[in-house]
């Protein structure tokens, strides 16, 4: 059994952790019982897919650039906002959540 959702921003990855009892990695994907619940997924998707443009990642380079610009920064925190208040809804006590993610230092 599943004991708690990390999230969690890391370059091209989706933003949930899974851990089970032991506290060891079991995935990096939604749990089981929202496996096809794609607005869970979307939300996360779109805060992921916008933190990826902080980097550059190209055959010559792999660099963290940072966010643009404050407009970009808000709509980030935005989105991250949206996601992680839809998971705690979702979430209803069941797993304990450990939110990793500071959206001031960007």
């Amino acid at each position: 059994m599943i004991k708690k959702i990390r999230v969690l921003l890391e370059y091209n990855t989706y933003c949930l952790w899974l851990y089970d009892e032991n506290d060891e990695i079991i995935d990096n994907d939604n749990p089981p019982e929202w496996d096809d619940d794609q607005e869970l997924t979307n939300a996360f998707m779109e805060v992921s897919d916008l933190y990826d443009t902080f980097f550059i990642d190209n055959s010559k380079e792999f660099t963290y650039k940072g966010c643009p610009d404050e407009k970009t920064a808000q709509k980030l925190k935005n989105l991250f906002n949206t996601a992680i208040n839809l998971l705690i809804e979702k979430n209803n006590g069941t797993y304990i959540i450990q939110n990793d993610v500071n959206l001031n230092n960007l």
